[in-house]
């Protein structure tokens, strides 16, 4: 097997990752940085803003707005409880699918998590 790169092999190698990299319209670094702090919620924001409806939300619901799987809501909720979320798990009684809720959110004494802020 030659592995041996010519020259002529190095600068198409050139110039194919300089196309790659400035691509017209692509997002430069810091545009995308400052793209993000307008107000675009991330997805962990969009959970919680579901998760403290009164009801909270079903499970079904969050697969739908996030675009997730069940299985990443899953993983999603936990990681909520590791960050101190106090998340409630039910079901409903008319769909029997699970129900999350957040009952809790760090650094609140009280039960009433709409108060605290992010």
């Amino acid at each position: 097997m030659n592995t041996q790169m010519t020259k002529s092999d190095a600068n198409q190698n050139r110039g194919v990752q300089s196309a790659a990299t400035s691509r017209p319209g692509q997002a430069t670094g810091a545009s995308r940085a400052g793209a993000s702090k307008s107000g675009a919620k991330s997805k962990q924001d969009q959970l919680i803003a579901l998760l403290l409806k009164p009801n909270g939300a079903r499970i079904s619901v969050i697969i739908e707005r996030l675009g997730w799987q069940a299985h990443t809501v899953r993983a999603a909720v936990s990681g909520l409880r590791k960050r101190g979320f106090d998340v409630a798990t039910s079901k409903s009684a008319k769909t029997g699918e699970i129900v999350y809720a957040i009952k809790i959110r760090p650094g609140t004494e009280s039960g009433e998590a709409s108060e605290a802020s992010s």
